[in-house]
């Protein structure tokens, strides 16, 4: 191992850097390790944040919608945790012994780690690597006679996200944004009938809660 990835484990905790190594993409960690570790001796801040990413199931447009908290340093790197879960209605329909065809609905969440890398920061503009490592669960429902919910089918699944971002701040507290990536899903069981890898896009207005809040408890001298 070399001398900065023994200074980086150090900074970090052996378990992080391993974490950090699988979820930055193959070939950039080697080149941003001296980076990281400089941004990682910055005092850490609290980051919360909304996260909107367009995609698709099959041919379908699909949406996904998830909430992030971890830590920032240096307003350059960050990491933590979010769970993100599908909110598209994507149906279907499926053949049940006794029922026939009945309409389906397709559900899925997952927990993921990720780590979001800004390597480009002039001014306004920014342009950041955000990538994420999720584990969870996906599954085709449908409503028996009684009106309930009954699981058809269900698999664990491992999604692999990476992508890019390009952002510009045009306020103190806001800025618009977009990027491209692609989502990489497989599963530990048998599927679901539908092809869940995908491209995934981001698109939206950022409002930075953080910097508003912080503003309010310590307004500047």
């Amino acid at each position: 191992m070399h001398a900065q990835h023994l200074y980086l484990t150090r900074l970090i905790g052996p378990k992080l850097a391993v974490v950090l190594v699988v979820l930055l993409p193959f070939g950039a960690f080697g080149q941003l390790f001296d980076s990281i570790a400089l941004f990682l001796q910055e005092e850490p801040r609290l980051i919360a944040k909304l996260d909107l990413r367009g995609s698709f199931v099959g041919n379908r447009g699909a949406n996904f919608i998830g909430l992030k908290v971890g830590l920032e340093h240096a307003h350059r790197f960050q990491y933590g945790v979010g769970y993100s879960f599908l909110m598209a209605e994507i149906d279907g329909e499926a053949e049940v012994d006794g029922l026939g065809s009945v309409p389906t609905r397709l559900r899925m969440g997952y927990v993921a780690p990720y780590v979001d890398y800004a390597f480009y920061k002039r001014g306004h503009w920014e342009i950041r690597l955000p990538v994420q490592l999720g584990f969870g669960t996906g599954s085709v429902r449908y409503k028996d006679p009684e009106g309930g919910s009954t699981v058809l089918k269900r698999t664990g699944l491992v999604i692999y996200e990476p992508a890019m971002t390009v952002q510009y701040r045009f306020l103190k507290y806001m800025a618009v944004g977009g990027g491209w990536g692609f989502r990489l899903v497989m599963h530990t069981r048998s599927g679901l009938g539908e092809n869940l890898s995908a491209p995934i896009y981001l698109v939206g207005l950022r409002i930075f809660f953080g910097d508003i809040y912080r503003d309010l408890v310590k307004p500047e001298q």
